[in-house]
């Protein structure tokens, strides 16, 4: 069906508040193609008020010709009042801006001078959404130098972008430009076209690179001064990609799980089935251009060779200058993995219990509690002490009691005489209680429950214990990011950074002192795969912290024009939960298949042992036994008591035996003497009293023998 739009649609100078930046001025005869272009300049105004919505701005790039006739024309002044009414009643024709652009036609490097011109072209979609950029030249060369220029680097707008070729060719020559460069090929272009026979009008051609007949160049509109523009299609500008018919899309990626699995030329992966919804949604084929290496995956997508990398990408802002990204469908933020601490020793499991702070505090109240109870004595007893070494006695007292045992009471000494003794004992008796009680629930944790010590969870704790870190090679990007970092953290992760050509690699080399960097969700499943236990244990852990927080998406070139086809079949399935449904479903497979793989492993060593005679009844117990492994501390502290015990009894008897050598069996007086010889003769006088009768009737002989 044929639609009219009418020819009222009018720019002028000033209604269209024109900005002109001239560049290379020409001169010479263009009395022929000037001569087409006032002719027919109303046409190509109607076709450029057609392409853009209110608030567009306007580019005029021309080769060195006039242009002046497309961008005026008589009776402007009320073309602009009509405009003005247009505007009152919501119409969508008017534009923000106006820039015109001449290279000049001496110019010896068309392209280069392109590459200098068109980033100030681009600046112009800079103020507004979208961006009309009207080529005006009958060289093939111009054309062709801006159509290859054009593609390279990013757009000028973040919105809507159409590129218009205003020229004069043959049908062929028409064909032949349009399908060479990707402007002309892939992006929104239109080609106006002067007819052969003046007078007869302009014809608007269109490249459709999907078809149900494949590509091919469609005249979408053609102008008559008659007329004015009538539609050929629904609409000037052609959705290209709403539907690809089935037409192959080259894409590239590597493997990298969970994201992307090729096991025997088949792919599978939560990328690769995210890559597969979106091709059936938008109905083309997939297929899958082979890489070596990172460079080259997104190399081909800077090349335009390849549609898009569908391979998860961190978005890093050197990165976008490169290449352009999808919507951003997983926080794919990076981690790090490492060995879990080891074990402290066992022979300490007798310290673990208590804190370093607890066990000094015990420590000092061992002292602290003698003191105490000597002092109060020497008050009570106005300064008197009965009986020789009460110190260490009181101290083997507090001791005894901490440890569990009963109180020793002499009579004879009455130190445990007083109320202020009761008090002091009572305080002692229930701290020994209470903490005899806690040192014993927590020993039996502690040898049964190994506790791991203290490790990196955070990226500053792990800046301040690691000595290296290892990243693939594609984590140099990284690095220059970190290196340029304001972060002191980010700054001496970077210098700790070194490259190794796999993660299993990374991971493998892994310790308390060296850490491996990559995408969490990675490292997990190769965690699980390769180096989980079957019953499920680990040796590594993944810190608690995310290096850097950010987005993931695919990698596509610059100015795709089927980003937005794309991103909304991304965000359709994101939406309805199925790449998380994804990842969770290849994750377990992972798992169980990583189960059922160290099974066969351990089945085959099982058979070689049983074939060698090596085969050992293994425990089938359910219950956690302790082992000597555990009771270490205690077995070596009784070790080191009887070796204490033993040499000071073979350094006493040979002291002993020296002294009586020395003395030769003469009696030396001293006061030691004296009152071992009082004492003897009191043990002796006891021993004489030794048999006394018990309540029970019952008899209990006492021998106390001093020496």
């Amino acid at each position: 069906m044929h639609r009219r739009v009418g020819t009222d649609a009018r720019m002028t100078d000033t209604e269209l508040g024109r900005r002109s930046y001239r560049g290379w001025q020409v001169g010479g005869d263009e009395s022929e193609w000037q001569g087409l272009l006032k002719e027919a300049g109303e046409g190509i105004r109607s076709v450029v008020a057609a392409t853009h919505q209110r608030g567009c701005m306007v580019a005029w790039l021309s080769d060195g010709h006039s242009i002046t006739s497309l961008l005026t024309q008589e009776g402007g002044e009320k073309a602009g009042q009509k405009e003005e009414e247009e505007e009152e009643k919501g119409s969508e024709g008017g534009v923000l801006g106006m820039a015109v652009f001449e290279v000049g036609r001496d110019a010896n490097n068309i392209t280069h001078t392109m590459t200098t011109l068109i980033p100030h072209i681009r600046k112009v979609g800079h103020s507004s959404w979208c961006l009309v950029v009207a080529v005006v030249s009958r060289r093939s060369s111009f054309l062709a130098s801006f159509g290859e220029v054009w593609s390279r680097g990013r757009g000028g707008t973040a919105g809507l972008s159409v590129v218009m070729v205003v020229t004069q060719m043959s049908p062929s020559a028409i064909f032949t430009l349009l399908t060479s460069h990707w402007t002309f090929t892939m992006m929104d272009t239109l080609l106006i076209n002067y007819k052969a026979t003046a007078g007869e009008g302009l014809d608007v051609y269109c490249h459709l690179p999907y078809t149900r007949w494949g590509p091919r160049v469609e005249n979408v509109a053609t102008w008559t001064p008659a007329d004015g523009l009538v539609l050929n299609t629904s609409s000037l500008i052609l959705d290209k990609f709403s539907n690809f018919y089935g037409a192959k899309v080259n894409v590239t990626a590597l493997p990298f799980p969970p994201y992307w699995l090729e096991t025997n030329d088949q792919y599978s992966g939560t990328d690769y089935l995210l890559l597969a919804t979106v091709a059936q949604a938008l109905n083309f084929t997939i297929t899958v251009i082979p890489t070596t290496d990172w460079g080259e995956v997104t190399g081909l997508v800077q090349q335009r060779q390849s549609f898009m990398a569908t391979i998860i990408y961190a978005v890093l802002p050197d990165r976008l200058h490169q290449y352009d990204f999808s919507y951003p469908y997983e926080y794919a933020t990076p981690t790090f993995c490492m060995t879990k601490p080891v074990l402290s020793p066992q022979y300490l499991s007798l310290y673990y219990p208590l804190s370093h702070g607890v066990w000094g505090c015990v420590l000092a109240i061992i002292v602290f509690v003698p003191c105490i109870w000597l002092v109060l004595q020497c008050l009570w007893q106005q300064g008197k002490l009965y009986g020789g070494g009460k110190g260490g006695e009181m101290t083997l007292e507090v001791l005894r009691t901490l440890l569990g045992q009963n109180l020793t009471r002499n009579s004879g000494s009455g130190w445990v005489e007083g109320w202020w003794v009761r008090v002091l004992l009572g305080a002692w008796l229930v701290f020994a209680l209470v903490l005899g009680v806690a040192y014993r629930t927590n020993l039996t944790a502690a040898l049964t429950i190994p506790q791991y010590p203290p490790r990196p969870e955070t990226l500053e704790q792990l800046v301040g214990v690691v000595k290296k870190v290892t990243m693939p090679p594609y984590g140099a990007q990284f690095k220059e990011f970190y290196s340029k970092s304001d972060s002191i953290v980010f700054k001496a992760l970077a210098e700790r950074m070194d490259f190794v050509k796999t993660a299993v690699e990374g991971v493998s080399q892994a310790s308390n002192k060296q850490a491996h960097i990559q995408v969490r969700r990675y490292l997990e499943l190769v965690v699980a795969e390769l180096f989980t236990e079957t019953d499920g244990s680990t040796k590594l852990y993944l810190g608690r912290e995310n290096v850097i927080p950010g987005l993931s998406a695919w990698p596509i070139p610059h100015q795709a024009p089927y980003k937005a086809h794309l991103d909304r079949s991304v965000r359709a399935v994101l939406e309805a939960g199925l790449y998380e449904k994804w990842s969770e479903d290849v994750m377990t497979d992972a798992r169980e298949q990583g189960r059922k793989r160290r099974q066969k492993e351990l089945q085959k060593e099982k058979q070689q042992k049983e074939k060698d005679g090596q085969q050992q009844q293994r425990d089938t117990t359910t219950g956690i036994a302790l082992t000597v492994s555990h009771l270490q501390g205690p077995l070596l502290l009784l070790l080191l008591g009887l070796g204490a015990g033993t040499l000071s009894f073979l350094v006493e008897l040979l002291y002993y035996r020296c002294v009586g050598v020395s003395l030769g069996g003469k009696e030396q007086s001293s006061g030691f003497d004296r009152e071992a010889r009082v004492k003897l003769k009191s043990s002796r006088e006891q021993l004489k009293r030794s048999r006394v009768k018990h309540k029970s009737g019952r008899h209990l002989t006492i021998v106390a023998w001093h020496e």
